[in-house]
């Protein structure tokens, strides 16, 4: 049903363009070939399912805003993450500290860790709260109390979507800016954030590629902008790390070890965490070498600007680009 109503729609949308464009030929009063007539059709079908792949990537984002706030990390990436193999070997999930690479190694801190720190908060949450949680299994303590005392929410706004004229991958950027907030810091944080997404289509859908958020400060509501930092990491906040060394578990937030994870990992120092003293937008933008403003392009290239790593750091970690162009050709 969902395939079918996108057939109709691109047909309308066809029509109508046909219709349009003949009628406007007959009040010139010129003559349509059969291929003017074919070409139109195309092209009114190609910008109709342009139209709905920019709106597909557009909820596929939102959807990773509310799994992010819900703490739902692994119904995430089951869901919205890519599956395929050559994808899953180059993906990319990338902060102000670095890169996580390879679908195993982001599962391990944005799932594993994620849900372990989790539970540890909600089991302590609730044996200072006097609740009784002796029956109940790791998951269902999750479930029922993980993420108590945390609200962590990033909204999507400015929304820049570049689809490839093959149709087979997407980039997209967004600014957001978010509201953190835990029982253990004394105010609510403001954070302001870029996110940047590669998205790649397997068997019709589209799916996160790479992932990179970039904070650009985030500071306590009602204090100066020039105590923030650029870190996206309150000093001395769980999960702060010195520039070019992977947080613990790989991950900003996490816990344990990720790295016997797979074959692939971390490449850090990314940009200089430096409190900023003179704002200007110039100034932030400076820092953002890496974060590209999506362009219209025709097809991948790993070579061209995105949102995950270079070849040389994928070659870094033994990733042969390579292998993915040939599962895609």
């Amino acid at each position: 049903m969902k395939k079918l109503w996108k057939v109709v729609l691109s047909l309308a949308c066809a029509a109508a363009l046909v219709f349009s464009l003949g009628a406007g030929a007959l009040a010139a009063g010129a003559e349509l070939t059969l291929e003017e007539v074919y070409d139109a059709a195309m092209e009114a079908q190609r910008m109709a399912q342009r139209a709905l792949d920019q709106q597909a990537v557009e909820n596929v984002m939102s959807r990773h805003v509310l799994y992010h706030c819900y703490g739902e990390h692994r119904e995430e990436m089951e869901e919205i993450w890519v599956q395929e193999p050559a994808n899953q070997a180059t993906a990319v999930f990338g902060r102000n500290q670095g890169y996580e690479v390879g679908y195993d190694y982001i599962w391990q801190s944005y799932v594993v860790e994620h849900d372990a720190s989790w539970l540890q908060s909600a089991t302590e949450w609730c044996n200072e709260n006097g609740v009784d949680i002796s029956g109940m299994t790791d998951e269902e303590i999750i479930d029922t109390y993980g993420g108590v005392g945390q609200l962590l929410l990033h909204v999507t706004t400015t929304a820049i979507i570049e689809i490839a004229e093959d149709g087979l991958t997407a980039k997209g950027y967004w600014y957001t800016p978010g509201l953190l907030k835990q029982t253990d810091f004394d105010n609510a944080d403001s954070m302001w954030e870029n996110y940047g997404a590669d998205f790649i289509k397997e068997d019709g859908e589209w799916k996160i590629w790479h992932l990179h958020m970039y904070t650009d400060f985030q500071c306590e509501f009602g204090t100066s902008f020039t105590g923030s930092t650029s870190s996206g990491e309150l000093g001395g906040a769980p999960g702060t790390t010195g520039v070019g060394a992977p947080p613990p578990g790989g991950a900003p937030g996490g816990g344990g070890s990720s790295a016997d994870v797979g074959t692939t990992g971390w490449i850090g120092g990314q940009i200089n965490q430096s409190t900023y003293k003179q704002w200007s937008t110039r100034r932030l933008r400076s820092e953002m070498a890496s974060f590209p403003i999506p362009l219209p392009y025709e097809s991948w290239d790993f070579s061209e600007p995105n949102y995950g790593v270079t070849v040389e750091q994928y070659e870094s970690l033994g990733i042969d680009v390579n292998d993915w162009y040939a599962a895609h050709s």
